[in-house]
C-alpha cells in the first residue's frame, strides 16, 4: 500500500465516523422539529376562529419558528449526508 491510499483511508474512515453520528442525530431533531411544527399548525387551522388576534400572532410565530427550525436541522442533516457520501467515495475508490 502506498501512502496515498492509506491517508485517504484514514480521513474516508474519520469522516465517516463524524457523519454518520451526526446525520443520524440532526435526522432525528429534525423529525422531532417536524411533528412539532405539525402540532402547532394542526392548533392554529383547529382553533383559528376562536381567537383573538394576540393569541393567533402568538401561534403563527411558534409555527414560523418551527419552520425555520425544520429547515435548519434539515439542512444539517443535509450537509452530513453529503460528507458521508464523499467519505463512502474515499473509502471504495480504486486504487490507481
Amino acid at each position: 500500500m502506498n501512502i496515498k491510499k492509506v491517508v485517504r483511508l484514514i480521513v474516508g474512515f474519520s469522516a465517516l465516523g463524524v457523519s454518520i453520528p451526526s446525520f443520524l442525530l440532526f435526522t432525528y431533531v429534525t423529525l422531532q422539529d417536524w411533528m412539532l411544527l405539525d402540532a402547532a399548525t394542526q392548533e392554529i387551522m383547529i382553533n383559528r376562529n376562536k381567537m383573538d388576534s394576540e393569541e393567533m400572532n402568538y401561534l403563527l410565530s411558534r409555527e414560523l419558528a418551527h419552520r425555520i427550525n425544520v429547515a435548519a436541522d434539515g439542512t444539517w442533516a443535509l450537509m452530513s449526508a453529503i460528507i458521508g457520501l464523499q467519505a463512502i467515495a474515499l473509502v471504495t475508490r480504486n486504487s490507481d
